[in-house]
């Protein structure tokens, strides 16, 4: 299923997954001003298809667009199934303010391991570190399997916002969804407010001491406190960790797994990203 020969080689339904599925796992389970974004038209006993056709290391993904930018990233919810066994997936979730089929820069990079499901609704609880959204952002998960168990999608069509990261002999790349698929069932949750991520700013004068300015955001902030933040590097007076070669850092993307139970069948292997006070 690897080779390509057109858009639609491995990415078009298998009939047999096919399902009507009640909710279990409750949607509206957040709090009142965090906001609930989604492309898809999936409602409780709807029927939905679940992808049967990707190989380890495709991505399917959608755009989002918040009311804001500045909005922070709480969890992603989504279908996973059917077959009942258990697979690490990876969380990913990129700048797509070009709105492009290429995103941008990848803002968070996550491994979840869930078990395959017929009924119930999983969720990622992005508490590893703060990640602070563009207005338009995409969120993809990749698979780190063969075939099933994979994420649905709903059978009404599409909005035009759903995209693969397809493998292929002839090149790895990035493709519109084909128009046979419907719209993926991934539901970024947000904050209901701009993400408190530190004192405005517009410059490092603004900022407290041990502070620097993160101009993308407008907002003050910090990588280290002590040099042993900064795995092989060193930290400056700006809380910058400075010629670090191996990822260290609390604000870093150092793949070292702390690993953290988040409910019933659902184990988050989390990264050390941005610090906080």
């Amino acid at each position: 299923m690897r080779a390509v020969t057109d858009s639609t080689r491995a990415f078009a339904y298998d009939s047999s997954m096919r399902l009507a599925l009640p909710i279990l796992c409750v949607l509206a389970g957040t709090a009142a001003a965090d906001v609930e974004l989604k492309n898809d038209s999936f409602t409780e006993g709807a029927q939905v298809a679940f992808q049967g056709g990707f190989v380890s290391g495709e991505i399917g993904a959608s755009r989002f667009t918040a009311p804001e930018a500045g909005r922070q990233l709480l969890k992603v919810q989504l279908l996973f199934g059917t077959d009942p066994s258990t697979h690490t997936v990876t969380l990913i979730v990129y700048d797509d303010t070009a709105g492009e089929t290429i995103p941008g820069a990848v803002l968070y990079r996550g491994d979840f391991e869930l078990t395959g499901s017929a009924s119930a609704i999983h969720e990622l609880p992005v508490t590893d570190m703060v990640v602070t959204l563009p207005q338009t952002f995409r969120v993809g998960i990749q698979v780190l399997h063969d075939n099933a168990p994979s994420i649905a999608a709903d059978i009404d069509g599409q909005t035009g916002k759903n995209f693969i990261f397809a493998l292929s002999p002839g090149g790895d790349s990035w493709i519109p969804s084909p128009g046979a698929l419907g719209d993926w069932i991934l539901r970024p949750i947000v904050s209901g407010d701009p993400a408190a991520t530190g004192t405005p700013c517009d410059a490092n004068p603004d900022c407290p001491t041990g502070e620097f300015c993160d101009t993308a955001v407008g907002a003050c902030t910090f990588d280290c406190e002590l040099d042993a933040d900064c795995g092989d590097g060193t930290c400056n007076s700006l809380g910058q960790c400075v010629g670090a070669t191996d990822g260290g850092g609390c604000c870093g993307t150092s793949r070292d797994p702390q690993l953290a139970l988040f409910g019933v069948g659902l184990l988050a292997l989390v990264l050390r990203r941005r610090c906080a006070r």
